[in-house]
């Protein structure tokens, strides 16, 4: 258990760090598997992490040869536990597509982000 904390503690400080970075710095990404909590800090014991509300672009997450990786996908949820199996607190979902930009909304009244096998870019 101290150690979930300890991993917690080290991702919010990471978080904070992350969002301080200067202007000219390379654009924040998020992913590419695991439930991020909507907000300022990730609520423990449901999320690995938290992400701002905004637009993000979606990309599928790299593979290695011959790049077979699953497609990749998002969900926005309402509640936890954010997963496919809990269908009623999804509100919205979306798939990757491989050579071909998207993107997707986190608005502040989500709670949580789920990303499986994508990673977002916070769109400028």
């Amino acid at each position: 258990m101290n150690r979930v904390r300890s991993a917690l503690a080290a991702g919010a400080l990471l978080s904070s760090l992350v969002a301080a970075a200067p202007a000219n710095a390379d654009p924040v990404t998020y992913g590419s598997n695991g439930v991020f909590g909507v907000g300022a800090e990730a609520p423990e014991g449901w999320a690995t992490a938290s992400i701002p509300a905004g637009r993000y672009r979606v990309d599928q997450s790299p593979s290695m040869y011959p790049y077979l990786s699953p497609p990749g996908f998002w969900l926005r949820c309402n509640n936890f536990p954010c997963a496919g199996n809990f269908p009623a607190h999804i509100i919205g979902s979306g798939e990757a597509v491989r050579d071909q930009p998207t993107f997707v909304d986190i608005l502040p009244t989500d709670v949580a982000v789920s990303l499986n096998n994508v990673t977002l870019t916070v769109a400028s």
